[in-house]
C-alpha cells in the first residue's frame, strides 16, 4: 500500500502539470481563434500531427486533449491510493456515525440527541476510552454547551424513552459496531466526535436517505456509500454533455486533486456528494437551454443543504435586470419584460420544492424544519467558529501567523467584532456582481455563484468543493483572460491547501486562512475584469466606439493613394 505521503506529492504535482496544461489550453484556444482568419494556419493546427502511435497521428488539439484526460485518470489513481477503491472494504466509520446512524434514527433523535444516545450506548457497551474522554459539546435549541460525560448519562432515561426497547438495542449495535468493529476508532478520533458539532442534514435530505439506512443493516454500507461515486460521475458525464469534452477533463482532474475531497472521501460515507453533483447537473441543463430540469436540480441541491439556492442569485439578477431595461412590454404588463425561459426554470425550481418539502412536512412535521434553521444558525455563529471554516471574513482576520494551529478565542472575536461591515461590505459586492453579469450568458452568471457563498458564509472547507462550478465555467471559456486568471486562482488555491497541508500538517488555521485570502483576490479580480467588461460594452461605450470606428473609416477612404 503506497503511504498517503506519496500521495500528497503526487497530488501537488498533478496540481502543478494542470495548471501549465491550462496555459497551454488558453494558447491554443488563442491560436484556433485566430486561424479562423487564416485558413492555412487553420489547416496546421487541424492536419499536423504532434505525436503518433502507431496508425493513429494526433495534432494539437487532440494531443492536448488526450494529455488532460491522461492527467485524470493519473488523479484518480492517485485518489484511490486511500479511497474505496484500492481498500475495497473502507467506511468513514466517523461520518456515517452522524449521517448513517441519524437517518436511520432520525424519529428518535431529531437534531438534539444524536450525542446524548451514543454516550449512553457507549456506557451501556463499556466505556469506550473512558479515562480520556471526560466530556462532550451538548447541542440544544440555543446553542452548544460543554457538558461532563455525566450529564449525558443523566439524560439516560428521557433519551432511551424516545426508543422502542427493540430500536434502542438496534441503535447500541450500529453504533457500536460503527465504533469498535468496523474500524476501531482511537481515543482522539472518539474525542473528537464528542465535541463535534453534529449533524446538520437538512429534514429533506432526511426524507431521501432515511429509506436507504432503514433497510442497509450497518454490516452492509458499501452500497449506500457508493452511490456519492455515481453521483459523482453523473456530474461528470453531464459536463462532458453540456460543455464538452476538454471542460469534463479539467472538472475531473479537480476532483482528484480538491483539498475538500480529503475528508469525506468519496465513497465513504453516505449521500455526502449528492448536493454537489445535483448542482453541476443543474448548470450543465442550463447551458443546455433545459431551464425547466435545471431549476428542477437545483431545487434539489438546495434542499439538501440549503445553500445552493445562492448560485440561483445570477437569474434572479438577470430577471430584474431585464425588468428594468427591456421596453418592448408596457410597465403595466412588467411580467412580459422577464424572459419566457426564466419563468421556466422557476417553475421546474418550485415544483420540485413544493413535492419534497410537502413530502418532508408530511413524514417529519414543520418542526423539523424549525430545527434544522436553528442548527445552521448555531453552527454559524462566530463563537462556535472552528479551523475548518472558510469564509471571506476569514481572510479579513488573518495576519500572517504561521504558528497559529488552530482558531483562536481572539480570532472568533475579531470575526464577531467586523461581522456587520463584512456583511454591508458582501452586499455591495453582490449588488455590483449582479450588475456586472448582466452581460454574461446564464451559465456563465450561475457558474458564479460560489463567489457570493464565499462573501456570506463560513461554511466548512469540505463544502469547498462548489469551486467545481468555477472550474466548469472557467474552463469552457477559457479563451477569455478573466476566464484563464479564474482557473488559474482556483488550482492555486488547491496547490496552496495541499502544499500547506504537506509541509505544515495539521496546521489548519493558516492553511485555511491563506486560501481565503486566495479566493478574496480571486473574487476581486473576476470583479474588476467583469466590471471593465461591462464598463466598455454600455451602449454610450458602444456607440462612441462605432463612431469612432466610421470617422477612422470615412478618413481613410479620402486618403489619395500612393502610384
Amino acid at each position: 500500500m503506497i503511504s498517503r505521503d506519496f500521495i500528497e506529492k503526487v497530488k501537488i504535482g498533478l496540481i502543478v502539470a494542470t495548471i501549465a496544461a491550462l496555459i497551454f489550453s488558453y494558447v491554443l484556444a488563442v491560436l484556433k481563434k485566430n486561424a479562423k482568419k487564416n485558413k492555412i494556419a487553420s489547416e496546421w493546427l487541424k492536419q499536423t500531427p504532434l505525436f503518433s502511435i502507431g496508425k493513429f497521428k494526433f495534432n494539437a488539439f487532440q494531443s492536448s486533449l488526450a494529455a488532460f484526460f491522461f492527467l485524470a485518470i493519473a488523479g484518480t489513481y492517485n485518489y484511490a491510493g486511500y479511497s474505496h477503491l484500492t481498500e475495497g472494504t473502507s467506511l468513514d466509520e466517523y461520518d456515517l456515525m452522524h449521517y448513517y446512524i441519524s437517518a436511520k434514527y432520525f424519529d428518535e433523535l431529531g437534531y438534539y440527541n444524536l450525542l446524548p444516545a451514543i454516550v449512553n450506548a457507549d456506557y451501556e457497551s463499556g466505556r469506550h476510552c473512558a479515562s480520556s474522554t471526560k466530556g462532550y459539546l451538548h447541542q440544544g435549541p440555543d446553542d452548544y454547551v460543554k457538558k461532563p460525560i455525566s450529564f449525558a448519562l443523566t439524560l439516560s432515561e428521557k433519551v432511551k424513552s424516545r426508543f422502542t426497547p427493540k430500536r434502542w438495542k438496534q441503535f447500541v449495535h450500529d453504533t457500536m459496531y460503527l465504533q469498535r468493529v468496523s474500524r476501531p476508532m482511537g481515543c482522539k478520533l472518539w474525542r473528537q466526535l464528542l465535541w463535534d458539532h453534529g449533524f446538520n442534514g437538512t429534514p429533506t435530505w432526511v426524507f431521501i436517505a432515511r429509506p436507504l439506512a432503514q433497510n442497509t443493516p450497518v454490516e452492509s454500507l458499501r452500497f449506500i456509500v457508493s452511490l456519492d461515486i455515481l453521483w459523482l460521475a453523473a456530474a461528470l458525464f453531464a459536463i462532458g454533455w453540456a460543455f464538452g469534452p476538454r471542460t469534463a477533463a479539467f472538472s475531473w482532474i479537480f476532483l482528484t486533486i480538491c483539498y475538500s475531497v480529503r475528508w469525506p472521501t468519496a465513497g465513504w460515507a453516505m449521500l455526502r456528494y449528492d448536493w454537489i453533483s445535483a448542482t453541476i447537473i443543474g448548470l450543465s441543463m442550463l447551458k443546455k437551454e433545459k431551464y425547466t430540469a435545471s431549476g428542477a436540480f437545483f431545487a434539489y441541491a438546495t434542499l439538501m443543504r440549503y445553500f445552493p439556492g445562492i448560485w440561483l442569485f445570477a437569474i434572479a439578477a438577470k430577471g430584474i435586470h431585464a425588468l428594468v431595461t427591456n421596453k418592448e412590454a408596457p410597465l403595466t404588463q412588467f411580467w412580459k419584460r422577464i424572459p419566457m425561459k426564466y419563468y421556466k426554470m422557476a417553475m421546474g425550481f418550485f415544483v420540485v420544492i413544493t413535492i419534497l418539502l410537502t413530502a418532508s412536512i408530511s413524514r417529519d412535521g414543520i418542526e423539523a424544519h424549525r430545527q434544522s434553521l436553528e442548527n445552521i444558525a448555531s453552527h454559524v455563529q462566530p463563537h462556535n467558529l472552528s479551523s475548518r471554516r472558510m469564509g471571506m471574513v476569514i481572510a479579513a482576520v488573518y495576519r500572517g501567523e504561521l504558528d497559529l494551529k488552530w482558531i483562536s478565542d481572539e480570532k472568533k472575536a475579531m470575526v464577531a467584532s467586523i461581522e456587520t461591515q463584512m456583511r454591508v461590505l458582501s452586499l455591495v459586492m453582490i449588488l455590483l456582481l449582479g450588475l456586472f453579469i448582466s452581460r454574461l450568458k446564464d451559465w456563465e452568471a450561475v457558474g458564479l455563484g460560489f463567489m457570493p457563498f464565499f462573501w456570506l458564509t463560513t461554511s466548512s472547507y469540505y463544502y469547498y468543493v462548489v469551486l467545481l462550478s468555477g472550474v466548469v465555467i472557467h474552463a469552457k471559456a477559457i479563451h477569455k483572460k478573466w476566464h484563464l486568471f479564474g482557473i488559474i486562482m482556483l488550482f492555486l488555491v488547491q496547490l496552496s491547501m495541499n502544499t500547506l497541508e504537506h509541509v505544515m500538517p495539521g496546521m489548519r488555521y493558516p492553511n485555511i486562512s491563506i486560501a481565503c485570502v486566495l479566493l478574496t483576490i480571486h473574487s476581486a479580480g473576476v470583479l474588476i475584469f467583469l466590471g471593465h467588461n461591462w464598463w466598455t460594452t454600455r451602449p454610450s461605450a458602444l456607440a462612441a466606439k462605432s463612431k469612432s470606428e466610421a470617422i477612422a473609416t470615412k478618413k481613410t477612404a479620402r486618403k489619395p493613394s500612393k502610384k
